[in-house]
């Protein structure tokens, strides 16, 4: 992004907006929010006119520190990081060996699934996600190759012990750095609705969000609606996610989700993923770029 896009929003010499600041960076509005308020940084001034501009100086350090967060570092470690130790943190945590072009690296980790092999399915797994980052690992690596599982075990390539073997490493790998993240100050309830057995879509879809700044309170599957209201409610959520797959019956869900939609207020979020159609006042999520883009609307 150069100079004259970044500052074409803003007052000359007056530094950048909060929007072209997380445009610049990677690093989602929300967050960026969080660390002000948490740690003292980015810093910004406020002018005349009561808006918020950041300095342009700042837009490298802070795509370091995204950097660091994404190799698996916790913001509080990151943020008050001196610039050597910043580059320290940075470069203990490279990848010792290339973690493979995006084809192989799923063929790798198939491989290791059908050998039931749990030491190469988590190195594989490792390796990706330092050489990666955590955002293209979930993208590029963990959506493909729990695509490719599903396409093996569906053709019989793959047996449903494979599939639950893998499932298992991945889930709880998912679960470990969603761990890590757990600093975010809006809250995101995170559930399946009653007799949906299958949260590993929602698992991916808690780290982003985890990621992105948003607190996870995760109930995982076959939830009834009134407890996922009554988590909501108790912990002041700012959005609640509701994760589905194609096995579900789609009149069944839908009269769930309107009843969950009705148990909360307006200023309540309501997201529904892995389904073909949402109620009134439920939004429908397609994939997992649209999931960090409700988010971010969401926690502005």
């Amino acid at each position: 992004m150069s100079r004259a896009e970044l500052t074409s929003d803003v007052e000359v010499g007056d530094g950048i907006s909060i929007g072209a600041l997380s445009k610049a960076t990677g690093i989602p509005v929300a967050t960026i929010r969080s660390w002000e308020r948490r740690y003292g940084f980015p810093e910004a001034a406020r002018l005349a006119s009561g808006h918020r501009r950041y300095d342009l100086t700042q837009v490298e350090r802070l795509r370091r520190m995204r950097h660091a967060v994404e190799l698996g570092h916790r913001a509080s470690d990151v943020v008050g990081a001196s610039d050597d130790a910043l580059a320290s943190l940075i470069e203990a945590s490279r990848p010792a060996v290339s973690s493979g072009a995006g084809g192989d690296r799923v063929a790798a980790l198939l491989a290791a699934t059908r050998e039931l092999d749990a030491r190469a399915l988590d190195r594989g797994l490792r390796l990706a996600l330092d050489g990666q980052g955590l955002r293209r690992f979930v993208h590029e690596t963990v959506v493909p190759f729990l695509q490719a599982l599903g396409e093996a075990w569906a053709s019989g390539r793959l047996g449903v012990m494979h599939e639950h073997f893998a499932s298992a490493r991945v889930r709880q790998l998912l679960a470990e750095r969603r761990r890590a993240y757990e600093e975010g100050e809006a809250t995101v309830v995170c559930a399946a609705l009653p007799g949906e057995q299958h949260d590993l879509g929602l698992q991916v879809a808690s780290l982003l969000l985890a990621f992105a700044g948003a607190h996870v309170v995760f109930l995982g599957a076959d939830t009834p609606p009134e407890d996922i209201g009554a988590a909501a409610l108790q912990s002041a959520a700012r959005g609640v996610l509701v994760g589905s797959s194609p096995s579900a019956r789609v009149d069944v869900a839908l009269s769930q989700l309107g009843a969950l939609r009705r148990l909360l207020g307006p200023e309540v979020g309501v997201a529904v993923g892995g389904l073909g159609s949402a109620p009134p006042g439920v939004t429908l999520l397609s994939d997992f770029e649209a999931v960090e883009r409700w988010w971010e609307e969401l926690a502005a």
